[in-house]
């Protein structure tokens, strides 16, 4: 299937309100009908759920799934272009510590460079100083990161959105005649800016409202 039918699928999938965006409202929890193999999950919550894991569709393409507060994110197990930006930008020392970014955890170093500007040894050393200020001082920390987390998905998602509202003001209708002519779906368009922009705020607000609860 290219791109541009998947997107239009997308879009009466948003419309219909079962897009997956739509849908997956909480973590995964263990109990869908297919288990996530445990040689596939490559990190975990402090619970013990799947946060970061592969995935293989029915077709051998492999993905990584990472589960945020309310939805997930996905990206290519492998991307060469990712991979060679990822070398390009990341620098030899921790800006942090000065360890070596490339060393024998070169995987996790690039993760959190990108993530948190520090390599992961400093990631580790910062919670762990978090954890032992309490209870209430981890659970600000973490629902800090999901926010960040939500506002870089958001970032990315605007413009898939924009690219289905493309889409969707290139259909055309023709008949047997030869004539042709623009279907107009500015109510379309109009819909999908506000499911999305419901989207956001429901998830905005969720995070507010987990901030709020710990105070």
């Amino acid at each position: 299937m290219s791109s541009k039918l998947q997107n239009i699928k997308a879009v009466k999938q948003l419309l219909a309100g079962n897009h997956k965006m739509q849908t997956r409202k909480s973590i995964y929890t263990g109990s869908t009908k297919t288990e996530i193999p445990e040689n596939d999950i490559i990190e975990r919550f402090e619970n013990g759920k799947p946060k970061v894991w592969i995935e293989t569709s029915s077709t051998g393409t492999r993905t990584r799934v990472t589960q945020h507060e309310g939805f997930k994110s996905r990206e290519p197990e492998n991307s060469i272009l990712k991979t060679v930006q990822d070398a390009l930008s990341v620098p030899e020392k921790c800006p942090e510590c000065g360890k070596d970014m490339r060393a024998h955890e070169k995987k996790l170093n690039f993760k959190f460079y990108f993530m948190r500007g520090k390599c992961f040894e400093c990631v580790l050393k910062e919670e762990r100083k978090i954890k032992s200020q309490g209870k209430e001082a981890w659970q600000e920390y973490q629902n800090k990161i999901m926010s960040a987390n939500a506002e870089s998905w958001f970032t990315d998602t605007d413009k898939e959105v924009e690219i289905l509202k493309q889409s969707v003001k290139e259909t055309v209708w023709g008949n047997a005649d030869g004539e042709y002519g623009e279907v107009d779906i500015s109510s379309t368009i109009k819909r999908i800016e506000t499911d999305y922009n419901k989207l956001k705020d429901s998830i905005r607000n969720e995070l507010t409202d987990s901030k709020d609860g710990i105070k």
